[in-house]
């Protein structure tokens, strides 16, 4: 099959999209990607060996009668624009992942009969999966509440959130050579998705400049954040290492004992395969505040500690951070119950699937 993979701008999008299409591309599929060059899709999907094809697609408007007959008008031609994609590149399957990206391919693939399925990573799906499941064939879900939100007669599978088999390859002594970092000493890896959280950058700051602080810090700013970061620092001090964005995000987590992270699905879906022990800190950002929704299930079963963004009291963040990497029973408990939530086959199934249905 020719297979285009559909959207993007985050890593809760990209992520999932080339843990599908490496499983397809194992298996011999023709897999392309389409997106938006200046986001993250088209930085990291031709590193990673896809044929990338930019479009244009307007976002949606949040008021104004004005501007969303605009943003009508803009999405059919983006639409007429991904049609001709579709014709050209001789299409057989459309899985969009979701971002506003994602509409006008699978739209157009509608308009041509082509097949098309969604994967949806959060509970809550955001406006252009909403949009896109009217016209699917198939919805791909990672939690089963996200299916009522998602209106259409598509048929709904529970798959979960697909994760790169690669994050699991990282050697802990070479991932700490890689970032200069002591073998025997804690690290905290504070990491705030692919683009960076403010909130998570000042509780690495304040990380960074604790006296007698007891552990080594891998903070990833995110590149938006990077320059802003390093002058607040100033001197890096010993045992602290800032990057500003990593794409071997197996060698980071190999280097980490705790992770301080968003909690997007994506995230949380790497670090129960892996069975990290967290502490989220989720965005209130963001639709129906899911992230947060996917952070307390994870809470209940002992795998993470939740911090809420509105208040956070930074000292006391990192007064149990402290006490957390003090106790080696109670990280590995927290491992523990991460690792029994992951599931590492969830591309296989999806390809698995795909396969059945479509080819």
């Amino acid at each position: 099959m020719r297979v285009m993979l559909a959207g993007g701008g985050t890593g809760g999008h990209v992520y999932p999209a080339l843990a599908m299409g490496d499983a397809l591309r194992e298996r011999g599929h023709d897999v392309v990607y389409i997106g938006d060059a200046g986001r993250l899709e088209g930085r990291v999907a031709p590193q990673r060996g896809y044929d990338f094809h930019p479009i244009k697609a307007p976002k949606y408007p949040r008021g104004g009668i004005a501007g969303k007959l605009g943003f009508a008008f803009s999405l059919l031609g983006s639409i007429l624009e991904a049609r001709s994609l579709l014709k050209s590149l001789q299409a057989d399957l459309v899985l969009g992942v979701g971002g506003y990206i994602s509409a006008p391919t699978v739209l157009a693939a509608w308009t041509l009969r082509i097949p098309r399925v969604i994967h949806e990573a959060n509970v809550a799906p955001g406006l252009a999966n909403r949009l896109c499941a009217r016209f699917a064939d198939l919805c791909l879900l990672t939690y089963e509440a996200s299916g009522p939100r998602l209106g259409g007669g598509a048929d709904k599978k529970l798959v979960g959130c697909p994760v790169n088999p690669k994050v699991l390859q990282g050697d802990r002594a070479e991932a700490r050579a890689h970032y200069g970092l002591d073998l025997d000493q804690p690290v905290v890896m504070v990491v705030g998705g692919s683009l960076g959280a403010a909130t998570l950058n000042a509780l690495a700051l304040a990380s960074a400049r604790m006296q007698n602080r007891g552990w080594q810090l891998l903070w990833v700013t995110g590149p938006r954040y990077h320059d802003e970061a390093v002058r607040d620092l100033g001197q890096v001090p010993e045992g602290v290492v800032v990057v500003d964005y990593e794409d071997q995000m197996g060698r980071a987590y190999a280097a980490t004992d705790l992770v301080v992270a968003r909690a997007g699905s994506s995230t949380l879906a790497e670090l129960t395969a892996l069975g990290k022990p967290a502490v989220l800190v989720p965005s209130p950002n963001v639709t129906d505040n899911h992230q947060e929704q996917n952070a307390r299930g994870l809470e209940h079963l002992g795998a993470v500690m939740v911090l809420t963004e509105d208040g956070l009291d930074i000292p006391k963040a990192l007064d149990r951070m402290s006490r957390m990497l003090r106790d080696r029973h109670q990280l590995d408990a927290m491992s523990q119950a991460s690792k029994a939530q992951g599931r590492l086959e969830v591309a296989t199934d999806v390809a698995d699937l795909l396969e059945s249905r479509f080819r």
